[in-house]
């Protein structure tokens, strides 16, 4: 019998941050496979990791899994030997000809055709536009809630709000803005409570007198009440709200980043869509019950996507068996390396060939339901709740 195919699946990337392209030719060939790695991509985003470790970093990179595939699959891609040398100096000479060619290559052998794109990292930020220019695919805008926040947080309570509700009017405005995202699992936890206007404005002066260090005294109140704010302007517009949602960068709270306290504010708004971006990863069942009983959330695979590599099988079994597909949204969280748009979209795509071969061999679905199935996850799912023409 021959086996699921997806090869035809058009993806679309539901996560991913901007670059120049400048910034990536400026960047040292030799460490291109560290930084597209988790660990050393967190050197790009934290201000907790010490840039001494740099090197021990690197070195790691050969004994994960992620690195191995890397250097075979890209030797593969590049016609050179599968060496680590022989990849680095078949990539770079790539990119130096003609580096939109090289990343418009890389994301058309994997097949993805579109993503969406998290403004907010890096700052200042990369358009849309000027990041499609780079890619060559098209790209759709994702507006963060935070810098917002941090733009407009000099004056008075009252310019905030203001200022707040502005760039969110603005940004809803924008056609080719498809969604909003906040990133409070980094600053004051996701159990994001319901303050008053009053208790907000009291908050907002102590935070502004304490230097505007995140504590959840002072900063929590004002955060909660701004989130809530732009989720109704989200609502009135008919965009999804993306929350990060579990593990990142040394920098993030992760004792309040699990999915779990992001509840009841999914209670609260449960008739509007809300993706929780990675999946909650590590925490990926408590995810799936949640987007299991709340019918407008979503989840987002990056981070499990390309990271968890030994994991990804089986999270995709437990996620698609669990969750409607419908509701699942493949996502790669490439963050400055090509190379991370291109072995994210191999691996979701071989993974979820395998997870749904054995449900057709257990007589759970059919090839024609598990094909349906699958085109969902890579892309489908996305682009009906994002209403993307691609």
């Amino acid at each position: 019998m021959a086996g699921i195919d997806l090869s035809g699946v058009r993806m679309v990337d539901a996560h991913t941050h901007p670059y120049r392209l400048e910034d990536l030719l400026e960047r040292d060939p030799e460490g291109f496979d560290t930084r597209a790695m988790f660990l050393g991509e967190s050197f790009s985003s934290s201000s907790r990791l010490k840039e001494g470790l740099w090197p021990f970093v690197h070195s790691l990179t050969g004994s994960t899994v992620y690195g191995i595939a890397l250097h075979r699959w890209l030797a593969e891609h590049l016609g050179c030997e599968p060496t680590r040398a022989a990849v680095v100096q078949a990539r770079a000479a790539a990119l130096q000809a003609d580096p939109v060619a090289y990343t418009k290559g890389l994301l058309d052998a994997a097949g993805v055709v579109a993503v969406l794109s998290d403004e907010g990292f890096p700052q200042p930020p990369v358009s849309a536009e000027e990041f499609e220019r780079t890619i060559g695919v098209r790209v759709h805008r994702v507006a963060r809630l935070e810098p917002w926040i941090l733009d407009h947080r000099s004056g008075t309570f009252d310019e905030l709000v203001s200022g707040v509700h502005g760039e969110a009017t603005r940004a809803a405005a924008d056609p080719n803005c498809v969604a909003f995202k906040s990133i409070v699992a980094y600053r004051t936890g996701l159990d994001v409570g319901d303050p008053s206007e009053g208790e907000a404005r009291e908050a907002f002066s102590s935070w502004r007198d304490d230097g505007w260090r995140e504590t959840r005294d002072h900063a929590k109140p004002v955060r909660d009440f701004l989130i809530r704010r732009t989720l109704s302007v989200a609502k009135e517009h008919d965009r999804a709200f993306h929350f990060h949602c579990g593990g990142g960068d040394p920098d993030i709270d992760l004792v309040h980043a699990k999915p779990e306290y992001l509840f009841s504010l999914l209670v609260d708004v449960q008739d509007q869509p809300v993706v929780l971006v990675h999946s909650g990863y590590p925490w990926i069942r408590e995810s799936a019950y949640i987007a299991s009983v709340l019918p407008h959330v979503y989840l987002e695979l990056s981070e499990l996507i390309p990271w968890g590599f030994g994991q990804v099988e089986w999270a995709l079994e437990m996620l698609v068996g669990t969750v409607p597909a419908a509701k699942l949204l493949y996502g790669s969280d490439e963050a400055g390396e090509p190379e991370s748009f291109w072995i994210s979209a191999l691996l979701a795509r071989r993974a979820l060939e395998r997870v749904l071969d054995r449900f057709v061999e257990r007589d759970y679905v059919t090839t024609k339901h598990a094909e349906r199935l699958g085109a969902m996850v890579l892309g489908e799912s996305c682009k009906a709740l994002h209403d993307l023409g691609t």
